[in-house]
């Protein structure tokens, strides 16, 4: 019984944080995470199950990641796909590159201090890098939304700039699994590469092009009641999601694409889409804050907030990621909407 009551104060706890810190004009995702460490094994230890918690906040990962394949807009990608697509690769090289550098130049500041631990600077600054190379798209089209221009032109390419810095960071997880291999070949390196790349080019041209004039003529035809055409299309949409993740996963690839290509292969299909924004975000919301308060609020090392280096370094690359950020998106458009969206881009945390 205590379980649960602690299970429901701290479900309830997230939420009053979520909404206190949106009355301050933050995304809720901060109140989520600090009440998360706070609850939770970092500090107080007051949450029961952790593990069983942070295990359900993973689904709301892939959650995030099926809704923006399913939102995606593809004839809005079709004119600005390029410039969105070269916004992300230029954000994440950068970002990538910058995690490198100051990765090295913390080993170079640090490798003479025999308290510090700079055996594998490579490795952990490849890490760095990874880890701030992908914009949020939940966080970035909430922003947007409140900004006013999410469905302006500049919006929608931000948007799609933010899932495909998504996708990949998800290739730069993979790689980040083979590089914490004991003895990795050459070949280990490839894989995630061939196989991302490789499933984001075949099965998204069949989940654009392919999927969902079938479905749409040949599949949902057959049943001609609404509810059983409903039923049906969510059907076959977490059946593929349950396909193509397994298949992500022992390909090399990470599993979270295939949640993305599951939901892009149905975001053109009128009945599941319109489906999903009844009942899917709601969902999705809960799951996503319980990923934030207990997957990510529960691994917050508080221990080392106390540490000034890291705290110092901790902003420096944070602040200066934000800003090339920032300016990566002066090549998109010179305007004011552009002012308007560097600076939301500038303000909107990293996933």
């Amino acid at each position: 019984f205590f379980d649960i009551v602690k299970t429901v104060i701290f479900l309830m706890s997230a939420w009053m944080m979520a909404t206190i810190v949106e009355f301050m004009g933050l995304p809720a995702l901060v109140g989520e995470i600090t009440c998360g460490f706070i609850l939770g094994p970092p500090l107080l230890d007051f949450v029961a199950f952790p593990e069983a918690m942070a295990l359900l906040g993973s689904f709301g990962l892939i959650g995030l990641l099926l809704d923006s394949g399913i939102n995606l807009d593809i004839a809005q990608l079709r004119e600005t796909g390029s410039r969105a697509v070269a916004l992300a690769f230029v954000g994440t090289i950068l970002a990538l590159g910058v995690g490198l550098g100051m990765g090295y130049a913390s080993y170079t500041y640090y490798k003479d201090d025999d308290k510090s631990e700079t055996t594998d600077w490579f490795r952990s600054s490849f890490a760095i890098g990874a880890a701030f190379a992908p914009s949020s798209f939940g966080v970035a089209s909430q922003v947007l939304s409140k900004g006013e221009i999410l469905n302006t032109p500049m919006g929608q390419v931000i948007v799609a700039a933010s899932v495909t810095d998504d996708i990949l960071g998800l290739i730069l997880l993979s790689i980040m699994e083979v590089l914490v291999m004991a003895d990795p070949s050459p070949i280990n390196y490839i894989i995630p590469f061939l196989s991302s790349f490789g499933y984001l080019i075949v099965l998204g041209y069949l989940g654009i092009m392919y999927f969902p004039k079938w479905i749409e003529e040949h599949v949902l035809p057959r049943f001609p009641n609404k509810t059983s055409r409903d039923f049906v299309g969510f059907s076959l949409l977490f059946i593929l999601l349950a396909f193509y993740m397994p298949l992500m996963y022992y390909s090399g690839a990470s599993y979270l694409t295939g949640a993305f290509l599951a939901g892009l292969s149905f975001s053109q299909i009128k009945s599941v889409h319109g489906q999903y924004l009844e009942s899917g975000p709601h969902l999705k919301l809960w799951l996503m804050r319980i990923f934030f308060s207990a997957t990510i609020g529960f691994q917050v090392p508080v221990q080392y907030f106390t540490n000034g280096d890291v705290l110092n370094w901790g902003f420096m690359y944070g602040k200066l990621r934000s800003v090339l950020q920032s300016s990566v998106s002066v090549n998109c458009r010179a305007s004011t909407e552009f002012v308007k969206s560097s600076l939301i881009m500038f303000l909107t945390p990293d996933s």
